[in-house]
C-alpha cells in the first residue's frame, strides 16, 4: 500500500458478518469490491493502518496497474486467454473504481478520512518528483488520463482544481520561486505534465480558481490558478536574490563578466518563459470555449492592473514586472504565427472595431467582457487616437444600440466562433503596454536616478565646507552609507539590464510592432491595402479607405504611443536589436516589408505628413524623438556652420550603423523625400501651443529636435536641400504642389500659411533663445569672478539639495545652479536656431524679408549683435564655457552676421528669387532701428571676425558692403518723429502708433491698421487684436483710397519738413 508499512494489516469484520450475513462468502470480487473500500476508507480503518484514504486508493491503483501489466506482458502468455482477460477485466473494473473514489477525494475531500497526505499533495508530490525518485510518478499520466476520462461530463474541474492549487501554493516556497533554485524547474514539469492531458487542459479554464473575480491587482499573481506560475521571474522585482546574490559584485566587475551573468539568467529565463508559452498554448488550443476563458483572464488582469502605465505607479498594488513581462512574452508567441509572417498576409483579419465588438461586449452579447465589468471600463477609458470621451461614448452607446437588434448576432455562440487573431493582436498589444513597455520607462528613470544621486554625492564631497561642522564630522559614515544604496541601485540596474535588453526579447517585440506599425499605416492608407500594395496617402479630402473613420479614430492610443517609445527606447539602449536580422522578418525577394529599414521611415513620415490624424501633440513630438535620435549628428562634431571657417573636427564619435541604415530608408522612400521637410516644418509651427501648462518651454526642446533632424538631413543629401528650398519658393509665390509631387504639406494654402509662421516663430524663438542664453551666461560670469576674488582656491559650491547651504552663501549658489541649468539648455537651443535662420536665410530669403516680419528681425538681429559685439561682450565669457555649456560665441557672431549679408545683398542667384524691394526693405529696416543699429557696432563685428579668421576674404568684403548701404540707408530719424507727430490719428496704426503705409480694415472690429503690422500679429495669434475674434490675413479688407491719400499727406508732410530746415553748412 502507498506509504503504508508491509507489515500494516487491517480485519474488516463488519463487511465480512455482512457478507456471511447475506450468504455471500467473505472474499473481494468485483461485486463486493465497492463495499470492500467503503469500510477501508472509514477513520477507524484509516487510524488503524496509518495511511490516508487517497495513498490507500493510489496504492492499490497502482498494484492492479502492475497486475494488468504483468497479465498482458510476457509473464501472462502463460495463461489460458480467457482466463487472462477475465483477470484483465476484473483489475480494469477495479481501477475504475479506484479512480472514481480518487476523483471524489479530491472534489469533496471532506468525504473520507484523510488520515495521511491529502490527494493533491500525493500527485503533486508525484508530479514534481525527480525521475525514478516515486513509483507513482512512473504510472501518473496513464492515472491522469483514466480520471480525465473518468470525470470529464463529471466535474472535471473540480478534480484537477486541488492539483493545480496545490502546485500553485508550492510555487510561492522560497526554495521553488526562485531561478536561483531548481526547484521551479519541478513546478514547470509538474504542470507541463498535467496540461499534457487534452480533457485536463481542457478543464483548468473552468476551475473557480482559474479567474476568480474577487482577485484584482497584485492578487492576480498570487489568487489565481496560473498566477504564481507566471509570476516566476528573472527580474529583481520578483526574486531579490538576483540583485542581492547573482549580481552581488557585478558593479566592481567588467563588462565582458557582466555580459556571462547576463548570458546565464537570459537562458534560464528562456527556458522559463517557454514553459509558461507551453502551458498557456495548451490551454488555448484545447477549445473555443477555453481559449475564450484564458484571454478574459489576460484581459481582467490587464485590465486590473491598468496603474502599470501611470506616471506615479504603487507597485504594492499591482502585478511586478517579472509577472508582466511573462504575460507579454506570451502572448507574443501565440502571435507568432501571424505577426512572423513576411507578407503578413492575415493582417486583413485584424478589426479596428474588436474594441467595441469584443471587449465592450459581456460574453451573452459574444463579448470578452467579465461580471465585474473590468475589461469594458479598461477599454472604455483608454485615451484614443483621435477621439475624445464624449465621442467614445456616443460611438459605443450607438454600437450597443445596434447589437440589441434583432438578428445582430451575438450570444456564447459568436463568442465561441469568435477569430482568434484580433483577440490576440489587441491582447498582445495591451500586455506590452503594461509589461515591457511600462518596464522600460520604469528602467530609464532608474538610470536618470543614479546619474543624478552620483552627481550630488560627487558635489557634496567637493564642497564639505558649506556643511555645518556637526553635519561635516559625520559626512564620512554618510558618504559611505550613500555608496552603498548607490551600489544596490546598481546591482539592481546590472540585473534588469539582463531581462530589459534582452536580444531575443527586444527581437520579438520589434517584430510584432512591425505589424502594429503596418495595421496602423492600413488604417490610413488610401486604398485600404497595405502591405499588400504599395501604401498611397490620402488627399486632404480624407476620400481614401478608412481615413478619419470612426475604427481609426477609436483605437487606442499606446498602439502608436508604445510603437514609437519602443524605438526610441531601442535607439538610446540597445541599437543592435534595430538591425538584428531575425527582427527584419523581410527581405524582399519573399514580398514582405522589414522592420527599420521599410516599415519605420513610412510610419514616421505618414503621421508627420498628416498630423490630423492624431490628437496628441506630444505624440507626434515622439516621432521627431525618432527621427532626432535615428539621424542622429553629435553637435560637438558640428562642421557645417553657415559661411564661416573651422568648425569641429568630425569623426570622433563613431555612430552606430543603425543609423545609416535607416537614413538609407528615408532616402529611398518616395512619400518621405515629398513630405518629410514639409511636415516637419509645420510641426515646428503646429507645436507653438499643445494644451499642457509646460507648452511654453516643452516647444523649445522639441523644436531644437526638428532643427537637428533637418540639418541632418540637409547635411546628408542635397534632395533634402532642394525640397526645403522648393517648398519655400512654391508657397511664397503662391503655387504649392498639393498633388502634385513636389514637397508640400498637401495643401498650397497651408504651405502658404507654414511657410508665415514658421518665419515668425523662428524669428521669436531667436530673439527669446539668444537673450535667455547670453543673459544666463552673465549671471554665471559675474557669480564665478566674485567666487575668484574672495576665495581664489574654494570649490565651486554644492547644490541646493545640500543640506546645511543656506545664508548667502547658499543663495547665490542656487541662483549659479539654476542658472548653469538653464544655460545648458538654452545654449544648444539658441545656436540650433541661429544657424537654422542662417542656413534658411541664404536659402530661400524672400520669405525673411516680407514686410510683415522684416521689422523685428532687423531689430532682433541688430540688439544680439550688440550683446555679441557691443561694449559688454566681454561679460559673456565664462570658464569652459565650451564644454560645459557648448557656447562658442565667435561661430554665434559669423552665423548671426552671415543673416545680414544673406538678406541684404542680392547675388546671381538670389536675384531670380526676388525683386530688389526685398533686399531694400531689410536694409532699410536695419537701418532704421534707432535702439540697437549703429555703423559702428558693425565695424566691431567686422574686427572681430576678421581677428580670428571666422569668414573668408570674400565673406568679409560683403558684409562690408552691407554695412555701407545701411549707413547710407540711414533715415533721418527726425522726419519719422516729425510724420507721426503731425498724422491725424485715423493715418497712425492704433497698435505701434506709427505711420500707416498699407491700411486694411478689420472686418472683426472695423479698426484700420497698417497691413505688415497686422500679418505679423496674426502670425502670432491669429484673433484680432480689438476683440479677440478669430481673423485671418485673407479676411483683411484693403483701402486703396486711404492709402493713396496717406501716401499724398506724407510727401507733402516731407516737403514742408525739408523746406523748414536750415541749410547745411558749406
Amino acid at each position: 500500500m502507498y506509504g503504508s508499512k508491509p507489515s500494516a494489516r487491517h480485519v474488516l469484520s463488519d463487511v465480512a458478518d455482512e457478507l456471511r450475513a447475506e450468504g455471500v462468502p467473505a472474499l473481494i470480487t468485483t461485486a463486493t469490491l465497492e463495499r470492500v473500500l467503503v469500510a477501508r476508507l472509514d477513520e477507524a480503518a484509516v487510524e488503524a493502518c496509518g495511511t490516508g484514504g487517497f495513498g490507500y486508493l493510489a496504492g492499490c491503483w497502482q498494484t492492479a496497474h502492475a497486475v494488468v501489466g504483468n497479465l498482458c506482458g510476457p509473464k501472462g502468455r502463460a495463461l489460458d486467454a480467457a482466463v487472462r482477460e477475465a483477470r484483465v477485466g476484473a483489475l480494469r473494473t477495479a481501477q475504475a473504481l479506484l479512480v472514481s473514489y480518487m476523483g471524489l477525494a479530491l472534489q469533496l475531500p471532506d468525504m473520507f478520512a484523510q488520515g495521511g497526505r491529502t490527494g493533491q499533495a500525493i500527485i503533486a508530490d508525484a508530479l514534481m518528483a525527480d525521475d525514478g525518485a516515486s513509483a507513482l510518478a512512473a504510472v501518473l499520466p496513464e492515472l491522469l488520463e483514466q480520471m480525465a476520462a473518468r470525470f470529464a461530463d463529471d466535474g472535471l474541474p473540480e478534480v484537477v482544481a486541488p492539483i493545480v492549487g496545490e502546485l500553485a501554493l508550492r510555487t510561492l516556497l522560497r526554495a521553488n520561486h526562485s531561478l536561483l533554485q531548481p526547484g521551479f524547474r519541478r513546478v514547470l514539469a509538474a504542470l507541463e505534465t498535467l496540461t499534457a492531458s487534452r480533457p485536463i487542459a481542457q478543464a483548468l479554464p473552468h476551475m473557480a480558481t482559474f479567474d476568480p473575480g474577487d482577485c484584482a491587482g497584485r492578487r492576480m499573481q498570487t489568487g489565481t490558478a496560473l498566477g504564481p506560475v507566471l509570476a516566476l521571474s528573472g527580474f529583481p522585482g520578483s526574486d531579490e536574490a538576483i540583485s542581492r546574490v547573482y549580481y552581488a559584485d557585478a558593479p566592481q566587475r567588467s563588462r565582458q563578466d557582466c555580459e556571462a551573468l547576463h548570458v546565464g539568467l537570459r537562458t534560464t529565463t528562456q527556458f522559463l518563459q517557454a514553459a509558461q508559452f507551453e502551458i498557456v498554448s495548451r490551454l488555448v488550443r484545447s477549445g473555443s470555449a477555453e481559449r475564450a476563458l484564458t484571454l478574459q483572464l489576460t484581459l481582467r488582469t490587464l485590465a486590473t492592473n491598468a496603474q502599470r502605465s501611470g506616471m506615479q505607479v504603487d507597485m504594492a498594488r499591482v502585478v511586478d514586472d517579472g509577472f508582466a513581462d511573462n504575460l507579454a512574452a506570451v502572448w507574443l508567441r501565440l502571435s507568432e504565427p501571424f505577426a512572423n509572417d513576411p507578407a503578413l498576409q492575415r493582417i486583413d483579419r485584424i478589426d479596428a472595431g474588436w474594441i467595441a465588438q469584443r471587449a465592450m461586449r459581456g460574453a451573452s452579447a459574444g463579448g470578452l467582457d467579465d461580471e465585474q465589468g473590468h475589461i469594458s471600463t479598461y477599454w472604455r477609458e483608454l485615451t484614443r487616437i483621435n477621439a475624445d470621451r464624449e465621442l467614445v461614448d456616443a460611438q459605443l452607446e450607438q454600437l450597443e444600440q445596434l447589437a440589441q437588434q434583432p438578428g445582430a448576432g451575438g450570444g456564447a455562440a459568436a463568442a465561441a466562433a469568435a477569430p482568434f487573431i484580433p483577440d490576440c493582436f489587441f491582447a498582445t498589444a495591451a500586455a506590452l503596454h503594461l509589461g515591457p513597455i511600462a518596464t522600460a520607462a520604469r528602467y530609464v528613470d532608474l538610470l536618470k536616478q543614479i546619474a543624478r544621486f552620483k552627481k550630488q554625492i560627487s558635489q557634496i564631497q567637493a564642497a564639505p565646507e558649506v556643511l555645518a561642522p556637526a553635519q561635516r564630522a559625520g559626512l564620512p559614515a554618510l558618504v559611505q552609507r550613500w555608496n552603498d544604496q548607490l551600489q544596490a541601485m546598481e546591482r539592481e540596474r546590472c540585473a534588469l539590464d539582463a531581462q530589459v535588453l534582452d536580444p531575443r526579447r527586444l527581437g520579438a517585440m520589434m517584430v510584432f510592432y512591425r505589424l502594429v506599425m503596418c495595421f496602423l499605416l492600413r488604417q490610413v492608407d488610401a486604398g485600404g491595402a497595405f502591405p499588400r500594395a504599395p501604401f498611397a496617402l490620402p488627399d486632404e479630402a480624407g476620400g481614401g479607405a478608412g481615413v478619419a473613420a470612426d475604427g481609426w479614430n477609436m483605437l487606442p492610443e499606446f498602439l502608436v504611443e508604445d510603437t514609437v517609445e519602443f524605438f526610441v527606447f531601442c535607439s538610446a539602449y540597445a541599437p543592435d536589436a534595430l538591425v538584428d536580422g531575425a527582427a527584419q522578418v523581410g527581405r524582399g525577394s519573399d514580398g514582405g516589408l522589414r522592420t527599420f529599414d521599410d516599415v519605420l521611415p513610412l510610419f514616421a513620415a505618414v503621421f508627420l505628413a498628416r498630423p490630423e490624424y492624431i490628437h496628441n501633440p506630444y505624440l507626434k513630438a515622439k516621432l521627431v524623438d525618432i527621427l532626432h535620435m535615428l539621424t542622429y549628428r553629435d553637435p560637438r562634431e558640428d562642421n557645417d556652420y553657415v559661411d564661416t571657417l573651422g568648425g569641429n573636427m568630425p569623426g570622433s564619435l563613431r555612430l552606430h550603423p543603425c543609423i545609416g541604415q535607416f537614413q538609407a530608408g528615408l532616402d529611398d522612400s518616395a512619400l518621405a523625400r515629398a513630405y518629410l521637410v514639409p511636415a516637419l516644418l509645420r510641426f515646428y509651427v503646429d507645436i507653438e501651443k499643445t494644451g499642457a501648462s509646460s507648452q511654453f518651454y516643452d516647444k523649445f526642446n522639441i523644436r531644437y529636435y526638428i532643427a537637428r533632424t533637418l540639418r541632418a538631413l540637409w547635411a546628408r543629401a542635397p534632395r533634402y536641400v532642394a525640397a526645403t528650398r522648393q517648398f519655400f519658393l512654391a508657397a511664397t509665390e503662391g503655387a504649392g504642389c498639393g498633388g502634385g509631387g513636389g514637397a508640400t504639406t498637401g495643401s498650397a494654402a497651408r504651405d502658404q500659411r507654414v511657410v508665415e509662421e514658421f518665419v515668425a516663430r523662428l524669428m521669436t524663438d531667436t530673439t527669446y533663445l539668444l537673450d535667455e542664453s547670453l543673459s544666463k551666461l552673465a549671471v554665471i560670469g559675474e557669480i564665478e569672478k566674485r567666487q575668484r576674488q574672495s576665495a581664489p582656491s574654494s570649490p565651486p559650491p554644492p547644490p541646493p539639495e545640500a543640506e546645511g547651504a543656506d545664508g548667502e552663501e547658499g543663495d547665490e549658489a542656487r541662483r549659479l545652479q539654476e542658472a548653469e541649468r538653464m544655460a545648458q539648455s538654452y545654449v544648444s537651443l539658441a545656436h540650433e536656431t541661429v544657424h537654422m535662420l542662417a542656413f534658411l536665410s541664404r536659402l530661400v530669403p524672400r520669405p525673411f524679408q516680407a514686410s510683415e516680419v522684416v521689422g523685428r528681425l532687423a531689430a532682433m538681429l541688430n540688439y544680439n549683435l550688440v550683446q555679441l559685439a557691443g561694449p559688454k561682450c566681454a561679460n559673456l565669457r565664462v570658464a569652459d564655457m565650451q564644454q560645459r555649456f557648448s557656447f562658442s560665441p565667435r561661430v554665434l557672431l559669423s552665423e548671426l552676421t552671415s543673416v545680414y549679408v544673406h538678406l541684404g545683398l542680392a547675388d546671381s542667384q538670389q536675384q531670380q528669387q526676388q525683386p530688389d524691394a526685398g533686399v531694400a526693405r531689410f536694409v532699410a529696416a536695419v537701418a532704421e532701428d534707432d535702439r540697437s543699429y549703429s555703423p559702428e557696432l558693425f565695424a566691431k563685428a567686422y574686427a572681430i571676425l576678421e581677428r580670428w579668421s571666422l569668414k573668408s576674404a570674400e565673406s568679409l568684403e560683403r558684409l562690408q558692403v552691407f554695412a555701407q548701404r545701411c549707413a547710407d540707408a540711414k533715415v533721418d530719424s527726425r522726419l519719422v518723429e516729425y510724420l507721426e507727430q503731425h498724422a491725424p490719428d485715423e493715418y497712425l496704426d492704433p497698435l505701434l502708433a506709427t505711420l500707416i503705409a498699407d491700411p486694411v480694415r478689420l472686418p472683426t472690429s472695423g479698426n484700420v491698421m497698417d497691413l505688415a503690422v497686422i500679418k505679423g500679429q496674426l502670425l502670432s495669434d491669429p484673433r484680432d487684436p480689438f476683440n479677440r475674434a478669430p481673423l485671418t490675413v485673407d479676411m483683411l479688407e484693403p483701402l486703396p483710397d486711404l492709402k493713396r491719400e496717406i501716401r499724398q499727406w506724407r510727401d507733402a508732410k516731407a516737403q514742408e519738413y525739408a523746406a523748414a530746415q536750415p541749410p547745411a553748412a558749406d
